[in-house]
């Protein structure tokens, strides 16, 4: 296992970023897509893009390939005090006259992360496995409240990444998780990335903070749906999605007030139930606003399918019979569908509210934690004024990203509008097609004029009732303001 040390960990973050391993290398590199994998039988290729003798593709080759190197391979390229830090740390280990890795190093937003090479998913040791960032880990990442904090949890914190993320905006950050392993890689990725207010902990969800409340939770717990619990990093020991309803029943007892919990989950759709009802019990008498976001579905057999498919290298005897076991798990509980997304969930005195969408994109190259507290924000004036005077009161401003998009096709040798689409492209995307003349009528909401304003003015312009202009005014902009696209 790697190692703390009271050395100053600086030296080796900068070599790495000199070398460029660094995250924008990633993003940009063809060859540090993919994974070597035995499933994918890539590594040859992998192999010749790493050949020429540079420091970056040494180090390509030790902590994303995998591979132990002879010293003719890394002597006049790793300086020896590299080499020996990285030693006495964990980072390499002997093997005979060669230097192997002990871990996969990851660099992320300026960070640099360990977690277990991916050569342990294919072994006899993945079941306590720590993973490195992912799909999920950047969905959480990019979802994140990044508003100052006084404590924030990491909630099944693996390798650390979210709540060393956090102390830049946090005094105090927990991470936990149950995996001991976890918890020695987050402690260590705190240490190499110079952060120090953090705590890590071993425990079963809030076991380790019982007694204590946060201003932000985050959450990428082992949220599959499956009918084992081999593998800690994806899988829990309870039904279906009960570890997930198990959080959301238990995170407002540590939470602040106006405190958040922020999770990416999956749950299921059984024969009977909608799935939104589904949720909509969960989070109902938690003393907390919910605001979930679906990302997606699958039927019960493309997501068993996908999902042995991803979690070991099995062969295709195995993988049938452990497809058949899954599918049989879920019969037997009537589960037509799976579905994921993500959960925000505010606690606030008074009376709560719930909404639940689905979302037919997100942008993950950008972070939208603003855009969060932004709904909510929005939302609490949609749950109070309700009536046309209330609304009436409303200063609308077109959210800053928002762009029409309009269609137009040539009528007696003149281009004329036929159709038009308000579109708000980055973080939550959205869109809503608009009449010409209500996108007309958009261009003047910045936020200085009261929507009476606004609809006497439209309804001089139009020769119509004011009322009538009132009425529809107030049904526009709050569907607008639903949609995310008007911000009040």
């Amino acid at each position: 296992m790697v190692t703390l040390l009271s050395a100053d960990p600086r030296p080796l973050r900068e070599f790495f970023d000199e070398a460029g391993y660094t995250h924008e290398q990633f993003r940009r590199n063809p060859t540090l897509r993919d994974l070597p994998s035995r499933r994918l039988g890539n590594l040859p290729v992998l192999l010749d893009r790493t050949s020429k003798p540079t420091v970056l593709n040494t180090l390509v080759r030790w902590f994303f390939l995998g591979l132990p190197l002879e010293s003719r391979s890394y002597d006049g390229l790793v300086p020896p005090a590299i080499v020996s830090f990285m030693l006495d740390c964990g980072l390499l280990v002997r093997d005979g006259d060669r230097l192997a890795p002990a871990v996969m190093l990851t660099p992320c937003d300026g960070f640099l992360f360990a977690a277990d090479p991916a050569s342990r998913l294919e072994s006899p040791q993945a079941s306590d496995m720590v993973l490195w960032p992912n799909p999920s880990t950047r969905l959480l990442q990019m979802f994140t409240i990044r508003r100052p904090a006084g404590t924030t949890l990491d909630l099944g914190a693996g390798c650390g990444i979210q709540g060393i993320l956090a102390a830049a905006h946090s005094r105090q950050v927990v991470a936990t998780d149950l995996n001991p392993r976890a918890t020695s890689f987050a402690a260590f990725n705190a240490w190499l990335n110079g952060v120090r207010n953090i705590e890590c902990l071993t425990g079963d969800t809030f076991e380790p903070v019982a007694g204590r409340a946060f201003d932000l939770i985050t959450a990428n717990p082992p949220f599959f749906v499956t009918p084992s619990s081999d593998q800690m990093y994806c899988e829990n020991s309870m039904e279906l999605d009960d570890y997930c309803r198990r959080l959301v029943g238990e995170a407002p007892r540590h939470l602040a007030e106006n405190g958040y919990l922020q999770m990416t989950f999956e749950w299921v759709q059984v024969r009977g139930q909608a799935w939104q009802d589904r949720l909509a019990g969960w989070l109902e008498n938690t003393g907390c606003d919910g605001w979930v976001l679906r990302s997606y579905a699958r039927d019960a057999a493309s997501y068993a399918e996908e999902r042995i498919g991803r979690m070991m290298p099995w062969s295709q005897e195995a993988a049938a019979t452990r497809f058949d076991e899954w599918m049989a798990y879920y019969r037997a509980r009537h589960v037509e569908e799976v579905h994921g997304g993500i959960l925000a969930m505010r606690r606030r005195e008074g009376r709560n509210w719930v909404r639940i969408e689905e979302a037919v994109s997100l942008d993950l190259t950008e972070p939208f934690g603003d855009a969060v507290l932004e709904l909510f924000a929005s939302q609490d004036v949609l749950e109070t004024d309700r009536t046309r005077e209330q609304m009436l009161r409303w200063k609308p401003k077109l959210a800053p990203e928002v762009r029409l998009e309009q269609q137009l096709h040539v009528a007696g040798g003149q281009w004329v509008p036929e159709a038009a689409k308000l579109v708000r492209p980055t973080g939550l995307p959205a869109s809503l097609a608009l009449e010409p003349e209500v996108a007309d009528f958009l261009k003047e909401c910045d936020g200085s004029r009261a929507l009476c304003e606004l609809s006497q003015q439209l309804a001089g312009r139009v020769k119509v009732d004011l009322e009538q202009v009132e009425e529809q005014c107030c049904a526009v902009v709050r569907k607008l303001v639903e949609r995310r696209l008007v911000l009040l």
